[in-house]
């Protein structure tokens, strides 16, 4: 599940079975996919199997990584921090557990008081709400600096920090240590020791590096960069649509590739694009549950598409049957986030059809032989049946039983998460995704349906299209009147084409686009209409 309200998903993948034991209390048809259309060309970095020393030739230093601490990959969206390192044991305080962290985090400038003063307020910003418990100077790779000891303002988990701010001629480098107060003591000297550890080493021919750069293209660039930020361990794999970077099995990761590619072409049968999709999403893989949630996965998640970031992100879980599904629903949100244009359709029919193409059954050489129940864990099937026989008897949705289908279809993502709303809890959120799953199936594969039902989901995407548009021309209007309020004439140097205003209604206006996409695709429906609709799809989930 998703974090926000668009696409862009950001900390979560369908729940699976799992996900409710620990909550529980006592178009048309897809042609078959062409072949995979794959260049796996490596491209080269150099890795090793666990970093020893870390090594940084474009700014010019070296240290020590803390002692069993494995490196962590930097998203695309991390400038300041360029390095990160995880503990490879997990510490427990009560419930809570937690993976001691050590990053390191540059400021180029300097090096002056100004620069120390900013490294030391982002200190603050990364560690909340803590108070200096003893500070002392440390004299590292020929400059004054100095470390302070942080512990956490009133009650909560009790997660102490340790931070060092080191001035150089150019620049400001912060190192960041936390762990939890029953293990800091001893984490603490080998952040220290880390810290002491630093020296600087010749740097790379900086003017070569720009000129290649300067010969690529805003997304080669984008790409290159994404490389070259990779940590020990870590390696690369182009294909035709899609960066891979990994710290997994070599030869799993180009399986995933060859289904991501084949999964592709099934997409494009079923929303042909009218324009190319120049995009080259980053298929990120870890090698373990802990490395993916020291990335950034949610604990309950299996993979998680991040918009922001342009990339899907994974880690290699048994059965790897598992990981496949979630790659399949993911790669969809992926896809469909450009084909919409950055717009995001509602949950039912966003998560839904992630859903059913996880249940793709494929062939070794990827070709879809039916469309069932999610495998690896994920199954939507029997969680929906349990909760549609509960509807058919009279219980109530608070209950357990399948929301009626005239809410469902409208609701916004965080009462579809079962974030919000009187019967909210990840139970109900799991019942929301497996109805949305059967939903989608239905329209997909029954035949025979009513012609007013086969019309929904390809209604429903003109629908979607024409409320971002009808938006975006709101926000257009908005944007003139404003100007001209607050100077005559100015509205002339606005844009007066919509288009140029769809981002930002996405962004801004999702749920108002989703609530008219809704309406003009059920308008007329009465009552009987529902109801009729929900009996048959009762009745259908039944037969599954």
């Amino acid at each position: 599940m998703a974090s926000q309200t668009s696409v862009r998903r950001t900390d979560d993948s369908p729940p699976t079975a799992a996900d409710a034991r620990n909550a529980a209390p006592g178009l048309a048809r897809a042609r078959l996919a062409r072949g995979p259309r794959l260049a796996l060309a490596l491209l080269l970095l150099t890795g090793v199997a666990q970093a020893q020393l870390h090594k940084d030739t474009r700014r010019g230093f070296q240290f020590k990584p803390p002692k069993d601490y494995n490196s962590v990959a930097l998203n695309p969206a991390e400038f300041i921090t360029i390095a990160k390192y995880q503990s490879d044991r997990t510490d427990y305080s009560g419930q809570m557990a937690h993976f001691a962290l050590f990053s390191v985090h540059y400021f180029p400038g300097d090096g002056g008081d100004a620069q120390i003063e900013t490294a030391w307020s982002t200190v603050e910003t990364i560690v909340g709400y803590h108070s200096v418990d003893k500070s002392k100077k440390l004299k590292v790779a020929k400059a004054q600096g100095e470390e302070r000891y942080l512990i956490p303002d009133g009650d909560g988990p009790s997660v102490h920090y340790y931070a060092a701010v080191l001035p150089q001629d150019d620049g400001v480098y912060v190192f960041v240590g936390e762990a939890l107060d029953s293990r800091f003591d001893k984490r603490v000297k080998d952040y220290a020791k880390a810290v002491k550890s630093f020296k600087r080493i010749a740097k790379d021919d900086a003017d070569e590096r720009e000129a290649e750069r300067s010969q690529m293209s805003d997304q080669e660039r984008f790409l290159a960069t994404q490389i070259e930020k990779l940590p020990p361990g870590w390696d690369s794999l182009r294909t035709e649509r899609y960066l891979f970077l990994f710290n997994a099995d070599k030869d799993f990761v180009k399986e995933m590739a060859e289904r991501i590619e084949s999964m592709r072409d099934i997409y494009e049968d079923f929303y042909p694009p009218d324009r190319d999709i120049e995009a080259i999403s980053i298929v990120r893989v870890c090698n373990s549950r802990e490395e993916y949630m020291g990335y950034g996965g949610s604990p309950g998640s299996g993979g998680y598409w991040a918009s922001a970031h342009r990339e899907l992100v994974f880690f290699d879980q048994r059965p790897r049957t598992s990981t496949m599904a979630v790659l399949n629903h993911e790669a969809f949100h992926q896809y469909i986030y450009y084909f919409y244009g950055e717009l995001s359709p509602h949950s039912w029919y966003n998560e839904g059809h992630g859903d059913y193409f996880a249940g793709a059954s494929m062939t070794s050489s990827h070709r879809v032989k039916k469309y069932a129940d999610p495998p690896g864990g994920i199954g939507r099937r029997m969680t929906v049946k349990e909760a549609a026989r509960l509807r058919k008897q009279g219980t109530p949705v608070d209950e357990g039983a399948a929301t009626a289908l005239v809410d469902l279809m409208r609701y916004s993502q965080g009462l579809y998460y079962g974030r919000s709303g009187p019967d909210s809890g990840t139970r109900r959120g799991l019942i929301h995704y497996a109805q949305g799953w059967a939903l989608v199936h239905m329209l997909r594969e029954h035949k025979g349906l009513e012609p007013a039902w086969e019309r929904i989901l390809p209604e429903y995407l003109d629908n979607l299209l024409e409320a971002r548009a009808e938006v975006a021309d709101e926000l257009m209007v908005e944007a003139l009147e404003l100007a001209e309020k607050k100077e005559k004439g100015s509205s002339a140097e606005i844009s007066r084409d919509p288009q140029d205003y769809y981002t930002a209604a996405s962004l801004a206006r999702g749920n108002d686009i989703q609530d008219l996409a809704y309406e003009k695709t059920f308008e007329g429906w009465t009552e009987d209409d529902w109801a009729e609709f929900d009996e048959f799809y009762l009745n259908y989930v039944e037969k599954l």
